[in-house]
C-alpha cells in the first residue's frame, strides 16, 4: 500500500491534507434527481429501474491514496449502463476517477476507480448515474485514508496494538488467534495462546505472558520464527507479564511490567501485582527486580520502561500512578501514565478518561505531577480518550472525541524547547477504515509511535464492525 499522505511541516505543525474528517450523516441518503427531456417511454428497456434508485454501501468503504481498486457498490433501482462516479463536499472530483462501472444486478456495481496520490484524506459520496437521468448519491459511503491494513491475521477478533519497533514491526493481541507480530518479510506471524504487549525498538524480542499470566519473551530468529522464553518470577509469584520493552545504552535489553508477587514468605499471603523489571544479560535472564510502591499504595503495575531504566505505571485501582527513576525512587501523578519518552522529559497517559501529559522541569528536574490536558480533536462528548505513546520530538498518539462522539486516533505535537511543554496546533485526526457513524466505541485509536523520523503510528481501525491493526506513516 501506499504510505501515508500525513505531513509533519517545517513549522512543526502536524496536519493531514485535507484537514479533520468531518461529520455528518452515513452511506445511503439518497437523492433522486428525475430526467427532465427524456420520458420513461423513450428510454431503453435495459436503462430502466422498477424500484427505487438508491447507494446504500461499498465493498471495500475505503482506500488508499495511489492506488487503483475494484470498488463493489451496492443499493437498489441500478440499471446496465449505469455509472459510480466520486463526490467530494457534493462535486465530481477527478482525484478519485471512475476508470469503469460493471453492472452485476439491479442491486450492485463494481466501480473500478483510480485514486490520485494527493487526493483528499476525507468522507466521500459516490453517486450513480443512470442513462435516463437519475441520480442516486450515498453520503459518506467511501473514505480515503492513508492507514495501511496489515493484514488478514489481524481479522479474526477484535485486534490490539500494543508496540512498534523502529524496523516498523508491530505488536498485539487478539480475542481470537492471540497475540501476533506483524513483519513486512514475513506478514502476521501468530505467537499462539498469547498476549503480546511489547517489543523491543531493535525489533529482536517480544515480549508479554502467555496463558495464565506466565511471564515470555520471543526471541527473533527470523521474520516469520520467533522462539518464546520463560522469564523468571519473584519469591512466591503466582503470575506476571511484561508490558514495556526498551534498550540500554549498551544495548542490554530492559522489560517491565508486573509480578503478582506474596508481600510475605507466607504462601498464603495476599498476592498483590509488583512494578517488576527484567533485564537480560550476556549470559541470560537476571533475577528480576522489584520496585518499591509510593508509600500508601498496595499494588502496581508497569506499563513503560524507557533506555533510562525509568518506569511508568498505574497504582492500585488504576486511577493514580507513578514514575520510577529507580527501584526505590517515585513520584507519584495525579492519573494513569502510559509511556515515557527516552530522553525522561515527558510523560502521557489519561486522567478521569482525558488525554493528558506530564513533564518534567529541564532546570530542578523534578516533575510537575499535575497532568496538563490534551484537548480533542472535536468539542463532542465521548469517554475513553487517552495519550498511549511519545517520543523525543513530543509527537504523542492516542485517541479523542471526533465529531461524531466516537474515539478516534490522535495525534498531539508538543514543542519542549523551552522551559515547559507548549502545544503546536490543534491536534490531528487519523483517517480510518469507512467507519464514521456506528454503533462501536470507537474508529480508531493510535497506540505507539516510532522515535526515529519519518515518524510512524501503529493502532487500529474498524472496518464494518471489525477491528484491524493498521499504521499510519507522519510526514
Amino acid at each position: 500500500m501506499v504510505p501515508n499522505r500525513v505531513r509533519l511541516l517545517t513549522s512543526g505543525l502536524l496536519l493531514i491534507s485535507g484537514g479533520l474528517l468531518a461529520g455528518g450523516a452515513g452511506c445511503g441518503r439518497d437523492s433522486v434527481v428525475a430526467p427532465t427531456s427524456r420520458s420513461v417511454a423513450s428510454t431503453p428497456a435495459a436503462a430502466r429501474s422498477s424500484t427505487a434508485l438508491a447507494v446504500s454501501s461499498t465493498s471495500p468503504p475505503f482506500g488508499d491514496q495511489g492506488t487503483t481498486v475494484d470498488v463493489h457498490v451496492f443499493g437498489s433501482g441500478f440499471a446496465d449502463g449505469a455509472k459510480a462516479t466520486w463526490l467530494l463536499n457534493g462535486v465530481a472530483d477527478d482525484h478519485v476517477h471512475t476508470n469503469s462501472t460493471t453492472f452485476v444486478s439491479s442491486s450492485e456495481l463494481v466501480a473500478n476507480v483510480t485514486i490520485a496520490s494527493d487526493a483528499q484524506l476525507a468522507f466521500w459520496d459516490v453517486q450513480v448515474s443512470l442513462s435516463n437521468g437519475k441520480n442516486g448519491v450515498g453520503s459518506d459511503c467511501f473514505e480515503v485514508t492513508s492507514a495501511e491494513v496489515l493484514g488478514p491475521g489481524t481479522t479474526g477478533g477484535d485486534a490490539g496494538v500494543s508496540g512498534i519497533s523502529e524496523q516498523l514491526q508491530v505488536v498485539g493481541s487478539a480475542t481470537t488467534g492471540g497475540g501476533f507480530v506483524y513483519d513486512d518479510a514475513a506478514g502476521m506471524v501468530s505467537l499462539g495462546n498469547s498476549q503480546v504487549m511489547a517489543i523491543d525498538p531493535t525489533g529482536a524480542v517480544a515480549a508479554g505472558m502467555v496463558g495464565n499470566f506466565v511471564p515470555t519473551a520471543w526471541i527473533r530468529q527470523s521474520p516469520s520464527t520467533w522462539v518464546a522464553e520463560r522469564l523468571p518470577q519473584l519469591p512466591y509469584s503466582v503470575g506476571a507479564r511484561v508490558q514495556g520493552a526498551a534498550r540500554a545504552s549498551d544495548g542490554t535489553l530492559l522489560l517491565a511490567g508486573l509480578d503478582d508477587s506474596a508481600l510475605s514468605t507466607k504462601r498464603n499471603a495476599p498476592q498483590y501485582n509488583r512494578v517488576t523489571l527484567w533485564r537480560q544479560s550476556v549470559s541470560g535472564w537476571e533475577p528480576p527486580v522489584q520496585y518499591t510502591l509510593p508509600a500508601g499504595s498496595v499494588r502496581g503495575s508497569a506499563n513503560d520502561v524507557n533506555a533510562h531504566g525509568q518506569i511508568v505505571g498505574a497504582l492500585d485501582g488504576k486511577t493514580s500512578g507513578a514514575v520510577w527513576e529507580d527501584p526505590e525512587t517515585s513520584t507519584r501523578l495525579d492519573g494513569v501514565p502510559n509511556a515515557i519518552n527516552e530522553s525522561g522529559t515527558l510523560i502521557v497517559g489519561s486522567r478521569l478518561g482525558t488525554p493528558v501529559y506530564w513533564w518534567r522541569d529541564p532546570i530542578t528536574q523534578k516533575w510537575d505531577t499535575a497532568g496538563v490536558l490534551l484537548p480533542p480533536i472535536s468539542s463532542a462528548a465521548c469517554t475513553g480518550s487517552s495519550a498511549n505513546d511519545v517520543n523525543d520530538a513530543g509527537v504523542i498518539v492516542g485517541s479523542s472525541c471526533n465529531s461524531t462522539g466516537k474515539l478516534q486516533a490522535t495525534v498531539w505535537l508538543l514543542d519542549f524547547s523551552g522551559n515547559a511543554p507548549v502545544l503546536v496546533g490543534a491536534p490531528t485526526a487519523l483517517p480510518g477504515l469507512g467507519t464514521k457513524n456506528t454503533s462501536t466505541d470507537d474508529v480508531s485509536s493510535a497506540a505507539a509511535v516510532t522515535d526515529a523520523a519519518p515518524y510512524v503510528v501503529a493502532g487500529g481501525a474498524r472496518s464494518n464492525g471489525t477491528r484491524l491493526a493498521v499504521r499510519w506513516r507522519l510526514r
